[in-house]
């Protein structure tokens, strides 16, 4: 591979999340390494996720299924509508679906708005995320169930605040994942009894 080849996949690497510099060459060498037949498989994979994988049109998380507009969450009549849980991404979807503690709906923000950021609406789904509760009919509680660190805790508050005249008209309570999770702590990361015992004692 000609050195501009690999170094511009390696910024590619270094864009993924948690991933540095020197980790994003490592993954390089270790394409390199494989055989090309590895390399077909991956890159047929990649090219894959664009035909299989569609994102809800309610609920924004990634799932399984060409072309279809939603989630199995958000059509099987088994969910609890009453409940609405909002977390940042979909590894932490993941996470508290896996626990199964929980059986209500799901948004995912898309991220987290950071401290000093004067431009929110752009960093997170705020305004898709009104419009999910004005459609979910029966609507009683919303769980913020974000990181425990600052941006996390600053995302809480500020959705509380954006929220509070669409919750107050509603009839909706705002809520957030109870003592459980330590600080500093990322939900994806947590285990099932933390995740239990955060949602347990939400408040």
């Amino acid at each position: 591979m000609h050195s501009d080849a690999l170094l511009r996949l390696a910024e590619y690497f270094a864009e993924f999340p948690g991933i540095g510099e020197r980790q994003s060459k490592r993954f390089v060498y270790f394409l390199l390494s494989k055989h090309p037949e590895y390399l077909r498989d991956l890159a047929h994979s990649i090219m894959d996720i664009q035909k299989n994988i569609s994102r809800c049109e309610l609920c924004y998380h990634f799932f399984s299924g060409r072309g279809e507009k939603l989630c199995e969450t958000c059509t099987n009549p088994a969910t609890d509508t009453t409940l609405l849980m909002v977390v940042e991404k979909d590894a932490d979807y993941e996470a508290m679906k896996k626990s199964g503690m929980y059986l209500g709906r799901y948004f995912v923000l898309g991220g987290l708005v950071p401290i000093t950021s004067k431009e929110a609406h752009s960093r997170v789904r705020i305004d898709e995320l009104v419009r999910a509760l004005k459609q979910q009919a029966g609507l009683k509680e919303i769980i913020l169930a974000l990181s425990l660190n600052p941006h996390g805790e600053h995302t809480d508050t500020y959705l509380r605040e954006v929220l509070s005249s669409t919750t107050r008209e509603l009839g909706i309570t705002i809520t957030s994942l109870g003592r459980g999770l330590s600080t500093g702590t990322e939900l994806e990361y947590s285990d099932t009894s933390t995740l239990k015992n955060a949602f347990k004692n939400r408040q």
